[in-house]
């Protein structure tokens, strides 16, 4: 048998859920709801993070800054097991350099767009804003991802640390997430058996 050391009984195990939420049901099966439920036991400290998905030219951006959200009776959240905190994003498609103008310093601007007009900008590129939130840059089906302050804070805690990440969808919000934790140094694996797609749902 063996005996655990110290530090293994100290490291807490720690797992990321992105965006499986109601308005998103039909990403999903009841089973898959059932077994990340079961899933969610195996560890001490669960994120449970969901998108606000607000059309608009100039939606609501609170969520952003605050790191208190009052989001625990959202209708959009499931009741998960062990879920130490619930985080609100949004995701984006088709915006560059200039959707993010009014919460950059000039200088950081001029820097980003440049760097994106001369097609320079690498996947993990990360600019801390005028509001200390990040500018991520993802270049995939999302080009950027806005990471609000407070889940920042929650991956920068974590640098170092090995965590779990499940939800979706792969490719989009999913990979908005892990390349923002894999840039603050956050040693981040994805469970392939809890992750959905557009178009497949692992059970």
């Amino acid at each position: 048998m063996k005996v655990k050391t110290f530090l293994e009984f100290d490291e807490k195990k720690t797992l990321v859920i992105v965006d499986v939420q109601k308005s998103f049901r039909k990403y999903f099966t009841e089973l898959y709801l059932h077994n990340l439920g079961e899933y969610c036991k195996e560890f001490d400290d669960v994120y449970y993070i969901f998108d606000n998905h607000v059309d608009g030219k100039n939606p609501d951006k609170d969520y952003l800054y605050d790191g208190e959200v009052q989001v625990d009776s959202h209708p959009d959240i499931y009741d998960f097991p062990n879920v130490t905190d619930i985080i609100e994003k949004r995701y984006t498609y088709d915006v560059n350099t200039d959707f993010f103008k009014n919460v950059l310093s000039r200088k950081k601007y001029l820097k980003i767009k440049n760097l994106e007009e001369n097609k320079k900008l690498k996947k993990g590129d990360l600019f801390i804003t005028e509001e200390d939130t990040a500018l991520v840059y993802i270049g995939n089906n999302h080009k950027w991802f806005h990471c609000p302050k407070k889940l920042y804070n929650i991956l920068a805690r974590n640098r170092g640390k090995t965590i779990y990440i499940v939800g979706g969808s792969d490719s989009e919000c999913l990979e908005d997430v892990f390349i923002t934790a894999h840039t603050l140094g956050v040693d981040v694996k994805r469970n392939w058996k809890f992750i959905y797609t557009a178009t497949h749902c692992p059970m």
